[in-house]
């Protein structure tokens, strides 16, 4: 049977309106459906800040405790040989190491945290870099405070002075003990006054007018420590004298009297001078001969 065109047009049409009638259901279904949370996609974002953060706080950890490591060795070295008891003090070299910490801490951990990105072309390289930095600071700051280092402790007429190798030409030296460096005490060294009125008025003006340096750094002036016994200890101060004035500088004294178990009249003392404070250098009254040095006042 022929079926006739308009009636495959009306058919084609009742089927095209179906299916969008169809189509429109399937829609508002699809409207009415809640749309999916974009939970997961913040989650994953937060996951990949925090990674990145857990990462350089690891990095940050990592290069702290390099940087403290090595920091802890110099502070050891310095202390307990380049500088030991009262010299640390009156040298000042905790403000050095201070100044050494905070310029490490910045080039090291805080830099090296600065740089670092996951993927980053040249990573490697620049924390390489920070890393030769920081050994290049501790390098140059170590070897700065080894030439301060007191290496002698002169005295000369009424104190004494520590004095690095630096200061003076160890060549000038005419005792062969005295170059040398007992352990890790600085040497102990007797600056004469020369006894011929010419040279002594000749040091006087080179001292007074000319600028030169006075005989605790004029080595041509030096002399074993045992040379100059009967000199030092009539320069002495009874220790006694300490105890009169400051109640915190006799406090100190007392407790330093009690554990060595001595009392006073055993006991002298000379001022100590330093590049940056003073201290008093206890002697044995009888023998001459330093025993302590202590963080007191000694004027």
């Amino acid at each position: 049977m022929r079926v006739s065109v308009p009636i495959l047009r009306g058919l084609r049409s009742s089927v095209s309106r179906h299916d969008a009638r169809k189509d429109g259901l399937s829609g508002a279904d699809n409207s009415s459906a809640k749309p999916p949370k974009p939970a997961n996609f913040l989650q994953n974002s937060r996951e990949v800040v925090d990674n990145s953060a857990m990462t350089r706080r690891k990095v940050f950890l990592l290069r702290l405790g390099a940087t403290a490591s090595l920091l802890s060795l110099v502070f050891g070295l310095v202390r307990l040989l380049w500088y030991p008891g009262a010299y640390f003090a009156i040298f000042g070299v905790a403000k050095l190491l201070l100044v050494l910490v905070a310029v490490t801490l910045i080039v090291g951990p805080a830099l090296s945290t600065f740089v670092y990105k996951p993927g980053k072309k040249g990573l490697r390289t620049d924390l390489g870099l920070l890393a030769a930095l920081e050994l290049v600071t501790v390098a140059v700051a170590v070897s700065i405070i080894y030439v301060r280092q007191p290496f002698f402790t002169v005295f000369a007429v009424d104190r004494f002075e520590a004095v690095s190798s630096a200061e003076i030409d160890i060549a000038q030296i005419g005792h062969d003990v005295i170059r040398t460096r007992p352990g890790r005490e600085p040497r102990l060294v007797y600056a004469e006054l020369p006894q011929d009125p010419e040279v002594f008025s000749k040091l006087i003006d080179e001292t007074v007018f000319e600028g030169k340096a006075d005989i605790d750094r004029r080595p041509e002036f030096w002399r074993p420590y045992t040379a100059g016994i009967p000199v030092i200890k009539a320069a002495a101060k009874p220790l006694v004298t300490l105890l009169d004035g400051d109640e915190r500088r006799a406090a100190r004294v007392h407790r330093w009297l009690s554990r060595q178990k001595g009392s006073p009249e055993n006991y002298v003392y000379l001022p100590l001078r330093g590049k940056t404070g003073d201290a008093a250098m206890i002697l044995h009254a009888d023998v001459g001969y330093p025993v302590d040095i202590l963080e007191v006042d000694p004027w």
